[in-house]
């Protein structure tokens, strides 16, 4: 017969449990006086437990008038929740509950503290927030190179996972490219791109229509066959995007470059295909 498994109290699981994570157990009376302390979690305040019992929980914390508030809220009858950080790097979660006596009336109220410094992130500060918003501009401009392969001949090469956040990137950096360089011709390059969605599709006819409105004609060359099966199943026209096969073939559309021009780039990529 197996042996009846021993059990222990509550109080025993709690006092054991207050021993050993931080947390603190603590109660005031109608005055705000503390009437009890337990647990790890007061060192958090410099102080052990027992130099608690009786001060002023209302006096202690006079100039964090957040935890002020609700010990005062709690008292008169309220169960309030709270988030403080009463030191600096020290974030406690707190809840606070009244006490109530056998008639309902409050008698005064108990909290139970947490310190959750680890969980809450800290807020970077204003150089670190300055560093990560030139690291992600940094990040941007490499994602979405444009490059002039030639006077009035913009190219814009995709490679990856496009999604609709990126491809509104593309589409802004493209158009102040345009603008900026006064091009004539711009290329969008999918020959990298493996997936597109309807969203993604959709800003693609935007960025195309909105170059035209620049006066720059605009071309989509290197679908692969998968995007271009995930274009037809979608249903979405690009009969008023002008597509080529590839690259070269883009290039050989730039009706305004000159012949010259044309010429040495496509000496350059057959350089380049035979390397």
């Amino acid at each position: 017969m197996t042996s009846p498994v021993p059990i222990q109290s509550t109080m025993d699981v709690l006092r054991q449990l207050l021993e050993s994570a931080l947390i603190a157990v603590w109660a005031v009376d109608s005055e705000g006086r503390y009437t009890m302390s337990e647990g790890k979690g007061t060192s958090l305040f410099g102080m052990r437990p027992e130099e608690l019992l009786g001060l002023s929980a209302l006096e202690m914390f006079h100039d964090n008038p957040p935890i002020a508030d609700a010990i005062v809220r709690a008292l008169s009858g309220e169960a309030t929740h709270l988030v403080s950080t009463p030191a600096p790097g020290l974030e406690l979660e707190t809840w606070y509950t009244p006490l109530r006596g056998p008639g309902g009336e409050v008698q005064g109220a108990a909290c139970l503290t947490l310190d959750v410094s680890d969980r809450i992130a800290r807020a970077p500060s204003p150089g670190e927030a300055d560093l990560v918003e030139r690291q992600s501009a940094t990040i941007r401009a490499l994602a979405t190179p444009i490059i002039q392969v030639w006077d009035g001949v913009l190219c814009l090469p995709v490679i990856g996972t496009v999604d609709s956040a990126r491809t509104a990137e593309m589409m802004q950096r493209l158009l102040d490219s345009i603008v900026k360089e006064h091009a004539r011709y711009a290329i969008v390059d999918l020959t990298g791109v493996e997936l597109v969605d309807t969203s993604t599709a959709d800003h693609l006819i935007q960025l195309f229509r909105a170059a035209r409105v620049l006066g720059v004609e605009g071309v989509l060359c290197g679908i692969r066959p998968a995007v271009a099966q995930t274009i037809v199943g979608l249903g979405l026209d690009l009969g008023s995007v002008r597509t080529t096969r590839s690259l070269r073939d883009a290039l050989k559309d730039g009706k305004t470059a000159s012949p010259e021009s044309l010429a040495e780039i496509f000496d350059l990529l057959d350089l380049a295909a035979h390397s």
